[in-house]
């Protein structure tokens, strides 16, 4: 079982380990809150573009690239 005194040094060290525990749990929860609100923005996008009949596919995942970057390689340019 390992040593969990560290007499001369637990007022430093144990308050160290709980600063970080609770950034990091404060993280996690920040990162949970965020994705919940970019999906639920996602989901409104989402019933927007049904809504105007739009469709659901980037055109450039059914191969109709249009712009600049259509009929350019994603490495380089054609040679």
């Amino acid at each position: 079982m390992p040593d969990l005194d560290m007499t001369p040094y637990a007022a430093f060290v144990w308050p160290a380990w709980a600063i970080s525990a609770l950034v990091l749990v404060g993280l996690v929860v920040r990162v949970a809150v965020a994705a919940r609100r970019w999906k639920a923005e996602l989901r409104a996008l989402d019933k927007e573009d049904a809504a105007e009949g739009l469709p659901q596919v980037a055109q450039s995942a059914v191969g109709q690239e249009t712009g600049p970057q259509a009929g350019r390689s994603p490495v380089g340019p054609k040679q």
